[in-house]
């Protein structure tokens, strides 16, 4: 069974912390003269992502208990809802949100499978009790 990202942790992460990569599966090959030539591949590729969160030292105790514990240290691979597309209400062409029939959103489900990057995450004090988590993912295809 793969373990998923804790529901009692932060499910929004921090945006202007944030970045999503795109997976490079090309592969170079140069040239005597002009531009290397370029080609695919892999169809599958890895997309790196880096995400920051704020929390309660509770909160982070029950991240390392995660990192350490369920994940070994971050070796396993687990799922993490899409903070990019998860929760998010579904649109029709026309940007309308689409309802159920009791008229309530029709919301994203979207997960990822990730393991961690090649740093493990750092914490960092804000202000008093308060700390930032910043980690790399690979976002696995």
């Amino acid at each position: 069974m793969i373990p998923v990202w804790p529901a009692d942790l932060p499910q929004r992460f921090r945006a202007a912390d944030s970045s999503f990569g795109f997976g490079d599966g090309r592969l170079r090959t140069p040239m005597d003269a002009g531009p290397p030539k370029v080609r695919r591949r892999f169809s599958a590729v890895v997309k790196p992502v880096t995400l920051s969160w704020r929390g309660s030292e509770d909160d982070v105790a029950r991240f390392e208990r995660f990192f350490e514990e369920e994940i070994a240290g971050g070796s396993l691979p687990f799922f993490l809802p899409d903070p990019r597309r998860d929760g998010r209400p579904l649109l029709t062409d026309d940007g309308v949100v689409l309802l159920d029939d009791q008229g309530r959103p029709l919301l994203n489900t979207a997960w990822w499978l990730c393991l961690f990057g090649e740093t493990v995450p750092t914490q960092i004090p804000v202000t008093g009790l308060l700390m930032q988590v910043n980690m790399q993912l690979a976002v696995l295809p």
